[in-house]
This record gives structure tokens, C-alpha cells and sequence, in this order.
């Protein structure tokens, strides 16, 4: 039995990003289209704002 992932007409995938510079580097990426790319500076931004917020908790 084949699952959805194996058929040749299942949709892609979307690309899931682990870290901000990933984010980042999708937001840089040219080949994408510019409403893609806004949302990847978008989630870039937030994940650095999470990683300065958790320190600083870290730091009281």
C-alpha cells in the first residue's frame, strides 16, 4: 500500500525551517515569490525575538 507522500501527484511539502537564519535565508532567496519571501523575514524576525526573550529570562 503506498502512502500519500509516495504518489507522484501529491502536493509538495512545504519547507519547515529549524532556525532563524533558515528563516532568513528563505526570506533572501530570490527564486521565491516576494508574499513567500515576506513571511519567511516575518518568521525569521519572530524567532530571533524568541531567542532574545528566552535568554533574557534565562539571565534573571
Amino acid at each position: 500500500m503506498s502512502t500519500e507522500h509516495e504518489r507522484p501527484d501529491a502536493p509538495r511539502r512545504p519547507h519547515v525551517a529549524r532556525e532563524p537564519h533558515e528563516c532568513k535565508q528563505r526570506a533572501e532567496d530570490e527564486d521565491l515569490q516576494l508574499a513567500e519571501r515576506l513571511v519567511w523575514a516575518v518568521l525569521a524576525v519572530a524567532a530571533e525575538l524568541h531567542i532574545i526573550r528566552k535568554e533574557k529570562r534565562r539571565s534573571r
